[in-house]
């Protein structure tokens, strides 16, 4: 494929959904481009405000966080399977507000249908699903011990 209709492709592919620079790069990967064109593409999307991590990572976190109810272990071991600086990570990820977080994971647990009798097996599970979900253990147990349920 040649450099032009290659960068065109990827115009629509930036264009469609926010990208990270490792989603670019594998993509250009299964467009068997040179190593030069598949760097010029990449710069210039980078320049023309196509690729940014920072925006990315936003974009990521917010739909995370709010549609899939993901908690911030999940998120950002996601974030970083996908080549996105652990500072801008950080740095997104500090900004969560800590009181809605908190209150997010309080009704996941109460909507979590879970069909057990006993009471330390449904709270093992309770447990289970929210540490898998990317909550911290320490924020699990709080709630689950804490009678918020």
């Amino acid at each position: 494929m040649d450099k032009e209709t290659a960068l065109k492709k990827m115009i629509h592919y930036c264009d469609y959904q926010d990208r990270c620079k490792k989603e670019i790069f594998t993509k250009l990967n299964t467009l068997e481009l040179a190593d030069d064109d598949r760097d010029f593409i990449i710069e210039f999307l980078k320049d023309e405000g196509f690729i940014n991590d920072e925006r990315y990572c936003r974009s990521f976190v917010k739909g995370k966080l709010n549609l899939k109810k993901w908690g911030v272990n999940k998120i950002k071991l996601s974030l970083i399977a996908k080549g996105v600086d652990r500072e801008i990570i950080d740095e997104v990820l500090s900004e969560i507000d800590q009181d809605s977080y908190k209150e997010e994971l309080v009704n996941l647990l109460k909507n979590k249908k879970i069909n057990e009798s006993d009471p330390y097996k449904r709270k093992a599970k309770l447990i289970r699903y929210a540490v898998g979900k990317g909550y911290s253990l320490s924020m699990v147990m709080e709630i689950v011990n804490g009678n918020e349920l």
